[in-house]
């Protein structure tokens, strides 16, 4: 008799980096050493003391789940797609220390109930939406993370996203960009011109030409509008080949690319 393929307990995957963040710079302070000489320090004791706060909290909302933190590759595959992609951030300090944060993650681990993922080339939020099933969470409150389908847990409340708002969230970041991130989108669309280019759309090829024809009214070609959403495109289940470490670059619906 054939036994029964025992079920895999459910992941709570956590956006690790958006947490340690907040919490690092929390714990940052300016000091003055000597008159006239000031500069930044960051109590590392109190910003992991912070963090696991936090990570306390979402064990006691999601009690049966796994805790799995998602860090980022130092090298993002977005980086070959578009020159600019981060460019802006070059010169933006992080919190005194933060890479000793970072790795002091993985260390902590070992003695707690949580994992660390980190999966090459991409980055954090792709790792949350590559590993997510069905049965699973997503905690962040970067709102890039709802182009993902699926359960998500957002400041204290859960969110089902469904595959076809996921889409149209996507869609709209691929029109809008993200001046964050350093990728344009479409010329002359904002948030409100993107939703009202959308609203009309229900399946994904209708959004993707809903896209294509904003591009090519701004005098650009589908290569842009592609190369547009590969940035914006959080990568999802089924999008990454794990036996050798890569990423799958999105496809627009129609096959063509």
């Amino acid at each position: 008799m054939t036994q029964p393929k025992a079920m895999t307990q459910p992941k709570a995957l956590i956006d690790a980096e958006v947490y340690l963040y907040r919490a690092a710079a929390a714990a940052e302070y300016e000091a003055e050493w000597a008159e006239n000489d000031w500069t930044y320090l960051c109590r590392h004791e109190e910003a992991r003391a912070s963090f696991q706060d936090t990570i306390t909290g979402f064990r006691e909302a999601l009690p049966n789940h796994r805790l799995v933190l998602c860090v980022s590759d130092s090298r993002s595959f977005r980086y070959g797609i578009f020159p600019g992609y981060k460019a802006n951030r070059k010169k933006t300090r992080k919190p005194a220390g933060y890479p000793a944060l970072l790795r002091w993650l993985f260390t902590a681990a070992g003695s707690r109930d949580w994992s660390v993922e980190l999966l090459s080339e991409v980055e954090a939020d792709d790792a949350l939406g590559i590993l997510y099933e069905s049965g699973d969470v997503i905690v962040s409150i970067d709102k890039d993370l709802l182009t993902i389908p699926g359960l998500h847990y957002r400041d204290a409340e859960f969110l089902e996203v469904s595959r076809t708002a996921a889409d149209r969230n996507f869609y709209g970041q691929a029109l809008v960009g993200d001046s964050t991130d350093g990728y344009p989108g479409c010329p002359g669309v904002g948030k409100v011109g993107a939703e009202k280019l959308l609203a009309p759309c229900r399946t994904e090829q209708e959004m993707w030409q809903a896209v294509l024809k904003a591009y090519f009214k701004a005098g650009l070609t589908e290569r842009v509008a592609i190369q547009q959403a590969r940035c914006a495109r959080i990568l999802r289940a089924g999008e990454y080949d794990h036996a050798v470490g890569v990423p799958a670059l999105w496809v627009p619906p129609s096959g063509t690319a």
